[in-house]
């Protein structure tokens, strides 16, 4: 019974890696750049890097307040496996270090963190 159900394993596993394409990369995100410190009113970019190369991703940024609401936090798609934000850090936003996380629906998720000095 055990060899049985060790087989199958095996079987679904060697099926869902021959159901790539040939030369597709496994599905994954990657922050390739992010602005580490920012200062109160200034700006803030990330730069991930996607596989699939033109993947839907969201960006969220936990404050202390919760969710971070700032413009330019929207779904993007990726282009050429690239995708970029840019946001204005509020004047009254608490300083600290807080997560950054880019997901990008089965692709994947990345976590990362910038600190708003203040």
């Amino acid at each position: 019974m055990l060899v049985r159900c060790a087989f199958a394993t095996l079987v679904a596993t060697t099926a869902s890696v021959l159901a790539l394409p040939a030369g597709a990369a496994s599905p994954s995100v990657r922050i390739v750049s992010v602005t580490h410190v920012v200062a109160k009113g200034g700006q803030a970019t990330l730069v991930a890097q996607v596989t699939p190369v033109r993947a839907r991703c969201s960006l969220s940024i936990y404050l202390r307040s919760g969710l971070s609401a700032a413009s330019g936090l929207r779904v993007e798609q990726a282009v050429k496996g690239r995708v970029t934000w840019t946001w204005t850090v509020s004047r009254s936003t608490t300083g600290g270090t807080f997560p950054i996380y880019v997901e990008c629906g089965p692709t994947g998720i990345a976590k990362t963190t910038f600190t708003i000095a203040g």
